[in-house]
């Protein structure tokens, strides 16, 4: 079978599992890509494939610079590339496309896992500082109430309903990826936040929460340019969506809010590996609540004052 044949078979998988254009859309451009770089070698049949071509595309990406930007790819980046071929491949070793299972074979980067920094408690204040009564003042602190209280992702937070939110139990039924649903308890100023945006926004009748300044619903890129005037506003130059969601699961853990397990359900994921990261996080920011403790050389310091 021809590569493009099979990439068309597992895109019809994808679809009839349920997958959402999103994710279909993204296996078709980075499989895509390894592809066309096949191609490139005269490589089209899927049973020619072998581990050196994904070795060699690997190299390749390695070398490759980003669009845009006068740097090499990220070793994260690389990753996510490869990973998406890795279950491609799989999917054609299970359907009897290839004879050998590349997939196994196949060796990932290890990819960078830089400290994240998330929001200062100042930071948070500030940023929830920002906004006035309009509708639309109201309706971004809404929005941002949502992800700073709740660990909504950007996406998410799009798409919710008003009859997604619970008010007298004050929870919200969230549909995230892969359209698994999910409960996830919200709390008084966020309900709060929610409650009068929707007494502002005047629309009556209509299930999307969210609207734009054109009473058209707001987009994920909507929320994107959100972020982007209040980084200029705020002066807080890393500020983007997903810092939100960090910002939220690391607190969660700091104040003893609930434990890891339970993060790992609220945030929705689907493998407590990913949750288990925040442990390390909130372990960090414990130790700097310390930060007015002596250091070692501090204490050396003054010692030798002392005796001297």
């Amino acid at each position: 079978m021809m590569i493009q044949n099979a990439l068309d078979s597992f895109i019809l998988d994808q679809r009839l599992k349920g997958s959402t254009e999103k994710t279909v859309s993204g296996y078709e451009w980075f499989i895509g890509k390894f592809i066309t770089w096949l191609a490139d070698f005269g490589v089209e049949n899927a049973n020619s494939l072998t581990v050196q071509h994904t070795q060699g595309y690997q190299l390749h990406l390695c070398s490759r610079q980003c669009e845009n930007k006068n740097q090499p790819l990220t070793r994260r980046t690389v990753r996510t590339y490869m990973r998406h071929v890795r279950i491609f491949l799989s999917f054609c070793f299970a359907e009897s496309i290839i004879n050998e299972p590349i997939h196994i074979k196949m060796k990932l980067p290890k990819a960078e896992k830089p400290v994240i920094e998330i929001l200062t408690d100042e930071e948070s204040s500030h940023l929830l500082s920002r906004f006035g009564d309009d509708v639309l003042g109201c309706r971004d602190r809404a929005i941002i109430c949502l992800m700073l209280d709740c660990g909504l992702r950007l996406s998410e937070v799009a798409g919710l309903r008003l009859s997604d939110i619970n008010f007298d139990n004050r929870y919200i039924k969230v549909t995230g990826k892969g359209r698994k649903q999910r409960i996830v308890p919200i709390g008084q100023l966020a309900v709060q936040a929610v409650v009068k945006y929707n007494y502002r926004r005047n629309a009556s009748g209509r299930e999307q929460l969210f609207f734009s300044s054109r009473q058209s619903p707001l987009t994920p890129s909507g929320i994107g340019q959100l972020m982007k005037r209040l980084k200029a506003q705020t002066g807080i130059l890393r500020l983007h969506a997903h810092l939100l969601r960090h910002t939220f699961a690391t607190n969660y853990l700091i104040y003893g809010i609930g434990d890891v397990y339970e993060l790992s359900r609220i945030l929705g994921h689907a493998d407590i590996k990913i949750t288990e990261g925040y442990v390390q996080l909130a372990n960090y920011y414990k130790l700097l609540q310390n930060r007015n403790r002596q250091t070692y050389l501090d204490i050396k310091e003054a010692r030798q004052v002392n005796e001297g």
